[in-house]
């Protein structure tokens, strides 16, 4: 083939084995879309001096869900119609690599769902892929979904960083946190050959202004809001015992079971599968928080209920909403005018550990009593910490 008008077939898409049997519960879309698709034509090969075959499926084999599988594949199909029309050549790979990356180059939208996917196959957790994706959203939104991934370069990072430091007003924090999640999205997309350079690695930080979130009680504040608790609210009441005594966070506290409570040996094991850690530790049942447990009816429960499963019964086949205790909690404050202080649920366990520390516990005592991997960890509450040392002691003479 010495002269060929159209050097190249038309690129077909091909979806696997042919499915014959559809298991019981599945369908055969849903089979057909396990099979490894591929994009494939045939091109001249002057140096061979035949046609030689092409396959391509630009990773998107990891994508079981037909119907987004069939709409990445069809897309890849019409991007190497457009290529070969427009006059690429798979033959000369390295002078048409500017012009493929071009052609086949992800939009924002279709990588940031990508990068979701990513994130849910990797387990990782679910607020964190929604604060990747609350930092994500507004640049896309900003330079539009339909603008290739490739089209980005360190000037409409920072362009996007600025303008939204003026309009919104932001702090450095929030600079430097938003800064993070692009990073997070280019860098996934670099790592899966999507781009060739980190757009956001040379650009800028800020310095970080401290954040008032999850600030410690006063003493007078957490009395009112615990006096309020006990007359209005027994639930949210125990809810942010719990936190106090034990230092488990919210969540684990919304997702424990009966089962994993042990009155005779006084602790309660979080376990692997909901821990933040992922690590399953015991944790020791303070006397005052046992005369608590005691009230309710753990011996004669069921044990995969849920010990804090209903705001009226606590105990519960049902698990209980994820808001709820925070928006109880909420209600508390406003009701006792408290709500600008920046309270939240996590405000109990920074006060707990403010206390351990007056009373006298080390700060390896406190990492332990929070299930902390390392003292590194702990850090975290040391600026609250801090603020309560207070010292007469002599300086050793010299």
């Amino acid at each position: 083939m010495e002269s060929a008008e159209i050097p190249y077939t038309t690129p077909r898409l091909f979806k696997g084995k042919t499915i014959d049997l559809v298991p019981k519960g599945s369908t055969k879309a849903k089979e057909e879309a396990k099979q490894s698709w591929y994009v494939e034509f045939f091109f001249y090969n002057p140096g061979l001096g035949e046609m030689e075959r092409f396959r391509f499926s630009k990773n998107l084999n990891r994508i079981k869900e037909p119907k987004e599988k069939l709409s990445l594949f069809t897309e890849l199909l019409d991007t190497y119609k457009d290529a070969l029309d427009g006059g690429w050549s798979p033959i000369d790979e390295k002078s048409n690599e500017k012009l493929k990356r071009e052609v086949v180059s992800l939009t924002l939208d279709k990588a940031k769902e990508f990068f979701e996917a990513y994130h849910k196959a990797k387990g990782t957790r679910k607020k964190s892929i929604q604060s990747y994706l609350s930092k994500v959203n507004p640049f896309i939104d900003f330079y539009g979904a339909h603008k290739r991934v490739n089209e980005i370069t360190d000037y409409e990072i920072t362009h996007f960083l600025n303008h939204q430091e003026q309009t919104e007003k932001w702090l450095g924090v929030t600079y430097n946190n938003s800064r993070i999640a692009l990073n997070n999205y280019f860098k996934y997309l670099k790592k899966n050959k999507y781009i060739e350079v980190n757009p956001v690695t040379d650009t800028e930080t800020r310095t970080k202004i401290a954040t008032e979130s999850h600030q410690v009680f006063s003493d007078a504040d957490f009395k009112t809001i615990m006096d309020w608790l006990q007359a209005n609210d027994p639930y949210t009441l125990l809810f942010v015992r719990m936190i106090y005594y034990t230092c488990i966070r919210p969540k684990e506290l919304r997702y424990l079971k009966v089962k994993y409570i042990n009155l005779e040996n006084n602790t309660i094991t979080i376990p692997a599968s909901i821990a933040k850690n992922k690590k399953s530790l015991p944790v020791h049942i303070d006397p005052s928080l046992r005369i608590e447990l005691d009230k309710l009816d753990i011996a004669n429960s069921p044990g995969d209920y849920y010990l804090l499963g209903s705001t009226v019964t606590f105990i519960s086949a049902d698990r209980i909403g994820e808001n709820t205790p925070y928006d109880r909690f909420v209600k508390c404050l406003k009701m006792v005018k408290l709500r600008n202080k920046k309270y939240t649920l996590y405000s109990f366990k920074h006060f707990s550990n403010v206390k351990k520390f007056k009373a006298g516990w080390t700060i390896a005592e406190i990492c332990s009593a929070n299930r902390h991997s390392s003292l590194v960890e702990t850090e975290t509450y040391l600026k609250d910490l801090l603020k309560f040392v207070q010292t007469d002691k002599l300086i050793p003479a010299i």
